[in-house]
Parts: C-alpha cells; structure tokens; sequence
C-alpha cells in the first residue's frame, strides 16, 4: 500500500503560495531591472554613464598561483613588463565625446608600478617621498580596492617568502583576457583625434 501524502495546514499552504509569489515577483523584477540597465544607452556626459563597462563576460578562469621572476621592483625588463601590463595606459574613450575613462583594474596596475618605482627610487637615492600626493592617492586607493575585493580565501602563511607557493593551487578568477580584449578594440575604434 502506498504510503499518505503528509497534510499541510491552511496556514501552511497559505504561506508557501505567499512564498512562491514572493519569489517569482522577485525574480521577475531582478530579470527586467537587468534587461533595463543592459538596454539603457548611456550619453557619457556628466553622471551619465554606468557604474561600470557594460561588455560581455565570461565564466570564470583558473589562473595559477605561483612564484614569478617577472614584474620585479627592477630589474632589466621591469618597466616593460610592468608598461605591459596596462594597454595604452588603461584608458577607454566612450559615448559620442569619447569620454576617457580609466579601467579599474588597470588603475590598479598603474599604482602598483607607481609605487614599485617608488621604491626602487628611494633605495638608489636615500630619499623617501611618503607625502606625494600620487603615493598617497595610490596606497589609498589600493586599500580601497581591497576592501571592495573582500576575498576570504585561505592562504597558507609560509615562511621564507621564498618558499613556493604551494595551496591553493589555482585561483578561480574573472577571465581578464576579455577586459584586455575590449579595451585594446575601444583604444582602437575611439582614441579622439
């Protein structure tokens, strides 16, 4: 014999409609909020524009986490690699001004090597300029962007840096091949004359 369904209260099948409703409403408003702010065309003047560069994203990427001999605080290819790493100094141009913008990431990159030179520069010369206002904007920014990062994952504290970096192996992290892409096509398409 087949066992009896179990029976729901009135209030409790009352509550899972109400639920379901809820969540259905929910989930209609957040697909047309999405379809709004993706169709939304931006002038890129004054606070017109979006929060950040509406392209198109892919799933996520492992990128492995190792010791490198490159990007050194100096060394013979330093500058180049560092310059690299930042495509046509990160900017884009958009709207129909060609309205410059600086890519996150990048501005990231660029004060990373600010800093580096910095470095290097204070223990060539002796002189330390703590108070520039680029090194504090840099420093300021970078802690800022790590709180907005907010990345709880665990990392084994090893000890000589030297060690190898051993766990985790792999980072799964946003495909930044897409971002250097766009960016690369938009310096192309709209650099302002």
């Amino acid at each position: 014999m087949l066992p009896t369904p179990p029976r729901f209260s009135s209030q409790a099948l009352i509550f899972l409609l109400i639920l379901l409703v809820v969540k259905a409403g929910s989930l209609l408003w957040l697909q047309q909020l999405a379809r709004r702010s993706a169709t939304r065309v931006h002038s890129y003047v004054g606070d017109d524009y979006p929060r950040a560069w509406p392209i198109p994203m892919a799933g996520p990427v492992l990128m492995p986490l190792e010791n490198t001999r490159r990007y050194m605080i100096d060394g013979p290819e330093s500058n180049q690699e560092w310059d690299a790493a930042v495509p046509g100094n990160g900017m884009i141009y958009l709207g129909e001004q060609k309205r410059k913008f600086s890519i996150s990431m990048f501005h990231q990159l660029r004060c990373i090597s600010h800093l580096r030179k910095e470095m290097f520069s204070a223990q060539k010369t002796g002189i330390m300029k703590p108070d520039s206002q680029l090194n504090q904007h840099c420093l300021n920014y970078m802690r800022q962007m790590l709180f907005c990062a907010s990345d709880t994952i665990l990392d084994e504290v090893l000890s000589p840096v030297s060690h190898p970096l051993v766990v985790p192996e792999f980072f799964e992290c946003k495909d930044w091949s897409l971002i250097y892409d766009a960016v690369e096509r938009n310096q192309r398409e709209n650099r302002p004359s």
